[in-house]
């Protein structure tokens, strides 16, 4: 799995965690937005993360 996959399926699993435990519909074109900035940010991600 490459990671931006991996980015990817974190964005997509932390939206569904926020519906489910927020009681929250976000609505389709904020979740393809955010997911997209996240595959755009992965390599600053990556380098906050060291």
């Amino acid at each position: 799995m490459k990671v931006q996959d991996f980015a990817y399926q974190v964005a997509l699993h932390t939206i569904e965690l926020l519906e489910s435990t927020q009681h929250y519909k976000i609505p389709e074109t904020l979740r393809k937005e955010v997911c997209e900035k996240v595959l755009q940010d992965v390599d600053l991600l990556l380098k906050k993360a060291k």
